[in-house]
């Protein structure tokens, strides 16, 4: 199974999480559509990013690329025809592969996705040599803080992702992680534990690491009916 995930930038003052608002019925009804339109995405996740509230997350659990793109042609057109009186921009839509997978640690009531970003060119060594490093800090500093509701992690399937916070046009390889908390405040805290700090390191030093990124989200979600 794979995730699309999509990065859209909000207008500004309006309020697509609430039901209630006529913009938030677009966005709830888009979803609505797509989980019980004939092959769409097993699962929807969407939120605001905490950071930037005009940001809007949405992942799309899928079998594979090709059915995304199987039922964007028979399907998208139509399904994302209002988008454009919520949603001004979109910064990009990827796809990734996950473990575990599905990542129903978007789940949690937030989650921290971790972007980490690597030349195109990556080699596959480099690639296994940085997802080790990553293992090693969830098994070190991760796995020993009992906030921590889950974790899925893995490289994106396209080497073009754009690279969030860092210089205009930059594009590169991803390494992401999905990190289930409570809350912002429970993940700042485990940033103060000697489990952190003596093992972020793992992360930072990654060979070819060009860039690292964090955001935090708030996920709503609808599964598929069977």
């Amino acid at each position: 199974m794979i995730t699309e995930v999509g990065v859209m930038a909000v207008k500004p003052n309006l309020n697509i999480m609430e039901d209630a608002t006529p913009e938030g019925q677009i966005l709830s009804r888009l979803y609505q559509t797509v989980t019980t339109a004939s092959g769409g995405p097993y699962r929807v996740y969407w939120g605001l990013e905490i950071e930037d509230p005009l940001r809007l997350w949405a992942f799309f659990d899928f079998d594979s690329v090709e059915q995304h793109e199987e039922f964007a042609k028979n399907v998208g057109e139509e399904a994302v025809k209002d988008l454009p009186k919520i949603l001004s921009i979109g910064y990009f839509t990827k796809h990734v592969a996950v473990t575990p997978s599905p990542p129903l640690v978007l789940l949690s009531p937030v989650t921290e996705i971790m972007l980490a970003y690597f030349p195109s060119n990556i080699s596959t060594g480099a690639k296994e040599a940085a997802s080790t490093r990553f293992k090693q800090f969830k098994e070190k500093g991760l796995d020993k803080c009992d906030d921590v509701k889950g974790v899925s992690y893995g490289w994106g399937i396209e080497n073009d992702f754009p690279v969030l916070g860092g210089e205009e046009g930059q594009k590169g390889s991803l390494l992401t992680a999905f990190i289930g908390w409570p809350s912002v405040d429970a993940h700042m805290r485990f940033r103060e534990t000697e489990a952190f700090k003596k093992n972020v390191d793992l992360l930072t030093g990654m060979e070819g690491l060009t860039h690292l990124g964090m955001v935090h989200i708030s996920c709503r979600s609808l599964e598929r009916k069977t």
